[in-house]
């Protein structure tokens, strides 16, 4: 691996640093040379030597942030050594100089790694660095002082303090080091290296008066290891990480805080065994139950902290910074007040994700929340955010007070684009469905969330009534939503069984009286609930995503009814209606391929009717498979033309054959003069376009008639027949309707 300090230009700075400090280096080599008296050469020596090297760093090295750090800090332990060598003998009041240099020498490296530590953990919730290395250097710094005092190293007071002054700071020197390397696990070199350099000045320091070559080695050996930590510590940047390796290094740091254990047990052993009155290292043990106390009231903060931390993120929205329903449900678990709860659904934010992306639909929702937010905190309420376009807020009050105060809220949703660029043409409403909360001494609390259950009901109404709309629990409500209930599962049931029925209303031409196709049509007659509007269980069918089996069944049913009473061998069609939902199904086309090879029937006799909806989106999953049907020969018709987004427009652009006047332009034929016009165009249109016009609705013979003199081909509707059961297609197939004399005549 390429090394990190590879040589770079240096700047004049530095090299004007560099300089001085070589000049240093060769005044302090004089000096040690020609001052009179005793001197420890060697110490003098070794701190010069740090000096001079530290100059050569500082000329020829890439710098960084931390560089100008590192340099003051090496020159510092250098001209720490170098006072040690040069002065063995002068004190300053009862402490000796010597260790008080080497002491201070120490003190810019241990400012260096400090801030280091600080950096590591800067931000997290994690204990300082910084207190696990004061732990382990006062369990270190007990141990090394109780070693030297068995090994012989003894003196007066002045020079105990003098001792223990550098004993400290090489000890959390070592730890500070090793706790960076336990952090960042490439740092291990630095910190091995540092290690060396705080046990080598220690013992240089204990050792200096009663064996000067152990401190002369001692002392190279610090410099040595100090210049290698140097080299390994960051020189740019900090040291920090998160994720999975923070984890790691979290769980390394506690193992390593484990260490001190063991070694001042030895050390109480040893006391136990061989006693000695020390003050000193009484005072020593102090300090390490001071910091370990430190150290686990740090780490029962970080625990604290990080716990109400994972509570407030357990408890809100990530996007938004509202509560969630997990929140919520503690809100009304516990209720000190009347309230209701009103849930607010958006409407609208599907053009801003379209258009825009999911980032500004995010942004948008972000908004939303905030005018909800505060609008609900205007009223003594509070908001949550408890599905991706929904925002729930408990607002203190009755429901005739609420209801007052909802439409506040559901208002306050409009602002929302306007404050994220880009989408402030996009308008953005909500319909809002509210439910009391329970209340009062008898409330237990046991069924916290029904409020936000009833809500949704009335959400389900507020939805059908269109965007701005708040709806309300109440009985009523509750019976609709407890219908379609029931009406959803007996639905299910019939469709698994097959006891949907399947009618059929003939489609005659307003010309020869005869039955030109049949439409078949869904009927349902359950034997709880009695007999169901088609409008109203087609509804829920589609509410619940029953509609592509209700789809199928009647589809496989009308063409088996169909083929077994003679209709398609007759030439007669048949006509069955398919929603978008089921167009877009997986395998539709490849069912009606069955249905045609099984019943040997011919495609053209089977018509699919379609509702214009299928062609508002160009290109789409559904109008393929339209296009694909139509290859097969099937005949395609848009029903109920005249109501919706009714358009010439795609009728040129796709496949169809059979355009269906929808009822309420039949009952405008007899309406007015305005009504039967339209009629007239639209035939007209359909006519030049090559469609086939199927007149819905035509209940008199006057409505037929006008349908002739426009010339529409086919017309359906009661004048004619209902929609009759499978057992009578027979016979409606064999019948021949009336005309009028003129007109059988002129055929």
């Amino acid at each position: 691996m390429p090394s990190p300090l590879a040589p770079t230009r240096p700047t004049a700075g530095r090299v004007v640093g560099g300089l001085g400090l070589l000049a240093l280096a060769a005044a302090l080599t004089v000096l040690t040379l020609h001052l009179p008296g005793p001197v420890h050469g060697p110490l003098a020596v070794t701190g010069t030597a740090a000096v001079a090297v530290t100059a050569l760093v500082l000329l020829l090295l890439p710098g960084g942030c931390n560089s100008g750090a590192y340099v003051g800090a090496a020159t510092l332990w250098g001209l720490g050594a170098v006072t040690a060598g040069l002065f063995p003998t002068t004190s300053l009041g009862p402490f000796p100089l010597p260790p008080l240099a080497f002491a201070a020498g120490q003190v810019g490296l241990l400012v260096v790694l400090l801030q280091l530590l600080v950096r590591a953990r800067a931000g997290s919730d994690d204990p300082p660095l910084v207190v696990d290395a004061l732990m382990l250097g006062s369990a270190l710094a007990t141990a090394g002082w109780d070693a030297f005092a068995r090994t012989g190293h003894h003196g007066p007071a002045g020079w105990q303090a003098a001792v223990v002054a550098v004993l400290v700071v090489s000890s959390v020197v070592t730890c500070s080091g090793i706790a960076l390397a336990v952090e960042q696990p490439r740092l291990r070199r630095a910190a091995a290296g540092l290690a060396v350099a705080g046990v080598g000045t220690a013992l240089a320091a204990v050792c200096f008066h009663h064996d000067a070559l152990t401190a002369s080695v001692a002392c190279g050996a610090a410099a040595a290891g100090g210049a290698v930590g140097m080299l390994h510590l960051p020189r740019t940047g900090v040291v920090r990480h998160g994720g999975q390796a923070a984890e790691r290094a979290a769980r390394r740091l506690e193992t390593a805080s484990l260490v001190p254990g063991p070694i001042l047990l030895v050390d109480l052993v040893l006391l136990v065994i061989d006693p000695r009155a020390d003050s000193v290292l009484y005072g020593f043990y102090v300090t390490v139950l001071v910091t370990f106390t430190v150290r686990h009231a740090a780490t029962a903060r970080s625990i604290d902290r990080t716990t109400t931390q994972l509570t407030f993120q357990a408890l809100h929205d990530d996007l938004t910074g509202l509560g969630n329903r997990g929140l919520l449900e503690r809100t009304l678990t516990e209720p000190d007040r009347a309230a209701c709860l009103v849930r607010v659904q958006l409407v609208g934010l599907e053009d801003v994700n379209d258009v825009l992306g999911v980032g500004a639909g995010d942004a948008v929702i972000a908004a939303a929340a905030r005018e909800v937010g505060a609008v609900a905190a205007d009223l003594g309420g509070d908001a949550f955010r408890t599905a991706g376009d929904e925002i729930t807020v408990v607002l203190p009050g009755a429901s005739d007070q609420v209801v007052r105060h909802a439409g506040r809220v559901v208002a306050a949703v409009g602002a929302a684009p306007a404050a994220v660029p880009g989408a402030g043409g996009f308008t953005l409403s909500a319909v809002a469905g509210l439910a009391s909360c329970p209340f009062g001494d008898d409330y237990d609390g046991s069924d916290a969330m029904k409020p936000f259950v009833h809500a949704e009901i009335a959400l389900r109404e507020a939805r059908s009534l269109g965007p701005g709309s708040v709806s309300v629990y109440s009985g009523a409500v509750a019976a609709g939503h407890a219908r379609r209930t029931l009406l959803r599962e007996r639905l299910s049931l019939a469709i698994r069984e097959g006891t949907v029925d399947v009618h059929f209303q003939p489609v005659v031409s307003f010309t020869t009286g005869r039955v030109a196709k049949f439409e078949a049509l869904a009927r349902w007659e359950d034997p709880v609930l009695g007999r169901i509007s088609p409008v109203e269980f087609i509804a829920v069918a589609e509410e619940s995503n029953l509609v592509v089996a209700l789809g199928e069944h009647v589809l496989r049913t009308a063409v088996h009814c169909a083929a077994e009473a003679g209709v398609f061998s007759a030439g007669v069609g048949l006509a069955v209606n398919v929603s978008v939902v089921q167009l877009q199904a997986p395998g539709f086309a490849g069912t009606v391929v069955e249905l045609l090879d099984r019943y040997r029937l011919a495609p053209h006799l089977l018509t699919l009717e379609l509702t214009e909806s299928v062609f508002l989106d160009e290109d789409s999953p559904a109008e393929r498979v339209v296009t694909d049907l139509v290859r097969l020969g099937c005949r395609i018709a848009i029903d109920d033309f005249g109501t919706g987004y009714s358009a010439f427009g795609y009728l040129g652009r796709l496949p169809v054959h059979v355009l269906k006047i929808d009822r309420s332009l039949t009952r405008s034929l007899t309406d007015d003069a305005t009504g039967q016009s339209v009629v007239t165009c639209v035939v007209d249109l359909a006519t030049r376009l090559g469609l086939t016009v199927v007149v819905e609705g035509v209940e008199t013979e006057q409505q037929a008639a006008i349908c002739r003199s426009i010339s529409a081909p086919l017309g359906q509707g009661w004048l004619y027949s209902p929609a009759v059961p499978r057992g009578l297609l027979g016979e409606q197939l064999a019948r021949v309707h009336p005309v009028p004399d003129a007109v059988a005549a002129e055929r």
